[in-house]
């Protein structure tokens, strides 16, 4: 018996890769708030604070952006630690669309700005600008007229009106886009899970019910766990690409590039040892 009352059996390799990589993505996340504080932006603070500080430094909107995902990714991790801990599949796999949707951002605003920055800027500044768009949009609910936003976005990013229009479109699957398998992953979470055709008599990894504390629903979180903290390690290791006071820290990256390492590591032999016991979930209840 766990201590979230969960009676698995000691011996069980597959309730060994659940609660392994609940345990990563519970240090992930202590890691993830360490990157967002090092930011140094009071993202809930006084309200005047990022107008005053974009006065003096625009490049601090980078900061900005990056401690606001860092924070809604925390958030929506916990979440799904939650969610593992109340057995609840449908919730995690729910929780973990924001989550990669953050990881997401970051990996391609940093990617493009500072590992490959010669044609990347300008894909920066596409990504923004249509994200700008779609979130002003969605607020005024219409509004704001689509030539008035048009005008606005291009003074504001010194692109042409034309190359706003041109992409102004913002997907989420577009957010997810720069993960390892992001957009077949979130297809499948909205799919499963997220957009009303689950099968609820189905199997869980399906989003459905049919079975209930069992290997298979364990080998399913662990699942969904290892994905998401394979990708929440590669969002902590952008993120400390994000340059503070004018350049980034070579030892928070440092740092973060060896906790990915260690993250790839231990999903890799928590699986392995998975497929030693047979190769299926079941496999694992004998030890």
């Amino acid at each position: 018996m766990t201590e979230d009352g969960y009676d698995v059996g000691s011996d069980s390799k597959v309730a060994r890769y659940r609660t392994g990589m609940a345990n990563v993505l519970a240090k992930l996340v202590a890691a993830t708030d360490e990157i967002e504080r090092s930011l140094d932006v009071a993202v809930d603070g006084d309200e005047r604070f990022p107008r005053a500080v974009l006065n003096d430094d625009p490049a601090v909107i980078f900061q900005i952006m990056c401690a606001l995902l860092l924070r809604k990714a925390k958030l929506h991790v916990t979440a799904i630690l939650r969610a593992n801990q109340t057995g609840n599949v449908h919730s995690l796999a729910v929780q973990m669309r924001p989550v990669l949707e953050c990881a997401g951002q970051i990996v391609l605003i940093f990617h493009n700005l500072i590992i490959a920055p010669e044609r990347g800027e300008d894909e920066v500044r596409r990504y923004i600008n249509a994200d700008c768009y779609r979130t002003i949009m969605s607020l005024t609910t219409g509004d704001v007229g689509q030539e008035q936003l048009f005008a606005q976005i291009s003074a504001a990013s010194g692109m042409t009106e034309t190359e706003v229009r041109k992409g102004k479109k913002l997907s989420h699957l577009a957010k997810v886009a720069a993960l390892d398998g992001g957009e077949g992953w979130y297809r499948y979470l909205s799919n499963c899970f997220c957009h009303g055709r689950t099968n609820w008599r189905g199997h869980s990894w399906q989003g459905g019910v049919r079975s209930m504390n069992t290997a298979q629903d364990d080998f399913t979180r662990a699942g969904l766990m290892d994905y998401s903290a394979n990708q929440v390690a590669v969002m902590n290791a952008y993120a400390t690409l994000c340059p503070v006071a004018g350049e980034a820290d070579q030892g928070r990256v440092d740092g973060a590039l060896a906790h990915l390492r260690e993250v790839r590591a231990a999903s890799k032999a928590l699986r392995d040892a998975l497929r030693l016991a047979g190769g299926n979930p079941d496999a694992g209840e004998s030890g």
